[in-house]
């Protein structure tokens, strides 16, 4: 969450500030990482003047100011039309190319988690236990033309066929649940 009052930068310090990092390290932390997302121009504007995925953008950054081991992204971009969440896929990507920082992405769909992932972990609904994990063998850096590589399309249909021995898709296995509560967590590659 962003706190709508305070600028994107002062959104990206404010954790650096709850540690009692100095002001000039604080500073410099933040303007290295709105570089890193892309929005260093955007540093005085505040969130309602964001679009979704910028404001998703200032949220990774913010979260990587503290240069953690394991970021933990669950369903980070649910709320964004397609193409937008597509472009946030790649973004996300190239982040995790540049700072090396492992990465576990929850969602739901099985054509995001296959396009970050090295590994697909496939969980079952309730309770929640894996059921399979689905290597991801697909070449980096990963880009538009690796979602119409057949190769692609194999996994996809690989986890999905995961999704249903698991009860997950056909609706039908009240252990299984339906498949919107089925998760898949994309780790490896992306973490």
């Amino acid at each position: 969450v962003l706190f709508e009052w305070r600028t994107v930068e002062d959104n990206v310090k404010l954790p650096l500030e709850l540690l009692g990092m100095d002001r000039s390290e604080r500073d410099s932390r933040a303007r290295e990482m709105l570089e890193l997302v892309e929005l260093g121009d955007f540093r005085q504007h505040h969130p309602y003047q964001l679009s979704g995925g910028m404001q998703q953008r200032v949220a990774i950054a913010r979260a990587l100011a503290l240069q953690p081991s394991i970021l933990l992204m669950d369903e980070p971009f649910g709320a964004l039309d397609e193409m937008t969440r597509e472009r946030m896929n790649t973004e996300v990507l190239r982040i995790w190319q540049q700072t090396g920082t492992t990465i576990v992405f929850v969602t739901h769909s099985i054509p995001e988690a296959v396009f970050l992932s090295t590994r697909v972990v496939v969980m079952s609904a309730r309770p929640g236990r894996i059921t399979r994990l689905v290597d991801v063998p697909l070449p980096h850096p990963r880009n538009e033309d690796t979602r119409e590589d057949p190769r692609y399309f194999r996994l996809v249909t690989e986890v999905r066929e995961a999704l249903r021995a698991g009860g997950g898709l056909d609706g039908g296995d009240d252990v299984g649940g339906g498949a919107s509560e089925q998760r898949l967590a994309a780790e490896g590659g992306i973490g």
